[in-house]
């Protein structure tokens, strides 16, 4: 049997399957009669449909990848918002009195937290001009020997920026940790509790102020 337009036919189908190998399976042949080229032709349009319906599935497939990824974007970034809050809680920096800062630091003080609170602190003495700062470490339990030379030298940090640093409610333990490693706290004021560090902190200001208008 003859086939009919042969060549366009042909030509046709090529033009189809180089739409294909670019990814293109939108468009199907048009089948007509009942010679020879037909099956090819069927052939191609068979593959063209399980091509699309791969295409479709990869598609769907890839949108639930994207929506899983943008759900763990989100809830990472909950994550380290809820981090931040805790590091923030953890780190309370209150002003008490005009150019006194009080830092609480309550439960372990591991070198981790000693360098979030020396970040937290310098920093907010910095934007603040704070003049004094007190340092309350009564809630700590057990300061080990790193984290305690750690915690001199925020204190010493402090007072690179100009600000008197005064640490509070040391508790036995810490106070002979602080023995054990030989901690020079000669330039550094230790007080019993927060309230004589307050009062300590407002009689240095009054003085400074006194010398200023003297």
């Amino acid at each position: 049997m003859a086939i009919a337009n042969l060549e366009e036919r042909l030509q046709r189908a090529e033009q189809i399957l180089t739409e294909v190998a670019q990814g293109n399976f939108d468009r199907n042949i048009e089948v007509t009669g009942e010679d020879s080229l037909v099956n090819l032709e069927m052939g191609i349009n068979f593959m063209i449909m399980d091509l699309r319906a791969m295409q479709e599935e990869n598609q769907l497939k890839e949108e639930r990848l994207l929506a899983k990824q943008t759900e763990l974007e989100e809830k990472l970034l909950t994550i380290e918002k809820q981090r931040e809050a805790i590091r923030e809680l953890s780190t309370p920096i209150m002003e008490v009195w005009d150019d006194v800062l009080v830092l609480p630091v309550v439960g372990v003080l591991d070198t981790r937290r000693s360098m979030e609170i020396m970040n937290t602190l310098l920093g907010t003495i910095v934007a603040n001009q704070s003049k004094c700062v007190i340092i309350d470490i009564t809630g700590v339990e057990v300061v080990d020997t790193k984290t305690a030379d750690y915690l001199l030298k925020v204190v010493h940090a402090a007072q690179l920026l100009g600000a008197r640093c005064v640490l509070t409610g040391i508790n036995p333990a810490v106070a002979q940790t602080l023995v054990e490693i030989g901690a020079d706290l000669s330039a550094v004021t230790t007080l019993r509790n927060l309230k004589a560090g307050l009062f300590d902190c407002i009689k240095y200001l009054r003085q400074g102020k006194a010398k200023a208008e003297g």
